[in-house]
């Protein structure tokens, strides 16, 4: 399927490693360089390109601002955080040269502190279900079915990348989302677990801006790429409900979350620190 190309409004990375480095550790030798584990579904030849933003704290005004993109498959999609997308890319591009793994980490380091979407995720059409992730102080992952979405179509127009785009809004995860699509492309998907309307969803945002997902870039892929998870046995597969508890939880005593992630380290907190962290998830119910 052949789909009209938009200029891409966001960033390019270039990464240098640096040219002199030690690759042993207290005396020891770094073990070598090792793909990234993965469940591969499917292999995508569209990517499109969403510019995030988030609020931490809703009673708060601050933000965090990311970049995420979407791999469009014929049998499933994915929808990640683009820097961490470009991070498994360059540990199994260095590790399938046989580099050393401190140039992966140097390579790196600058991408990890730009990461800001944190619920990876793959649509499976075939089985017709949602695979979630959530990074949080641990990871989690849990399977749903794909959500029915019902969208009311309404009256209003704009333009996007300098594209017509048309008016919907539905109600999700407990939040009242806007959303704004193009009849022109004919992928009938968008960010996260938004789709079924009839056209790609150019930007979605809830109707108090905690979340927003704006297009900025769409490409063909000449050479298809994998619709991937990572599969690490560090990662806690449990159900939904769980998921939003355990991370709940978390959020309520982040020092305690640590400490039971970490038996026998130590955190002391500032005076006046109670652990208590923000809890603004995607979806509220």
């Amino acid at each position: 399927m052949q789909i009209k190309k938009i200029t891409a409004l966001f960033m390019m990375l270039a990464a240098v490693a640096s040219p002199a480095f030690s690759q042993s550790v207290h005396g020891g030798t770094l073990p070598p360089l090792k793909p990234v584990e993965k469940t591969v579904y499917d292999t995508a030849y569209v990517k499109v390109y969403y510019e995030f933003s988030y609020r931490p704290d809703s009673l708060s005004k601050g933000r965090k601002e990311g970049q995420t993109i979407l791999l469009k498959g014929d049998k499933a999609q994915s929808f990640v955080d683009y820097f961490d997308d470009r991070t498994d890319f360059i540990n199994d591009s260095l590790a399938a040269a046989k580099r050393p793994p401190m140039e992966a980490f140097t390579m790196n380091v600058g991408m990890m502190k730009r990461k800001a979407y944190e619920y990876p995720l793959v649509i499976d059409r075939s089985r017709n279900v949602a695979i979630i992730q959530v990074n949080n102080v641990n990871k989690y992952q849990y399977t749903q079915p794909v959500p029915e979405i019902s969208w009311q179509t309404v009256e209003g127009d704009t333009t996007i990348c300098d594209v017509a785009c048309r008016k919907a809004v539905c109600r999700f995860g407990g939040r009242d989302w806007t959303a704004w699509y193009a009849p022109t492309f004919d992928l009938h998907t968008g960010p996260y677990l938004f789709g079924g309307l009839p056209g790609l969803i150019f930007s979605i945002c809830d109707t108090k801006d905690n979340y927003r997902f704006t297009l900025n870039g769409l490409e063909n892929l000449g050479n298809g790429v994998p619709v991937y998870l990572k599969s690490s046995n560090k990662i806690l597969h449990t159900t939904r409900d769980k998921v939003r508890k355990a991370v709940e939880n978390e959020q309520a005593d982040i020092y305690k979350a640590f400490q039971l992630q970490n038996p026998g380290a130590v955190f002391t907190p500032q005076a006046g620190d109670t652990g208590r962290r923000p809890y603004n998830p995607i979806e509220l119910e």
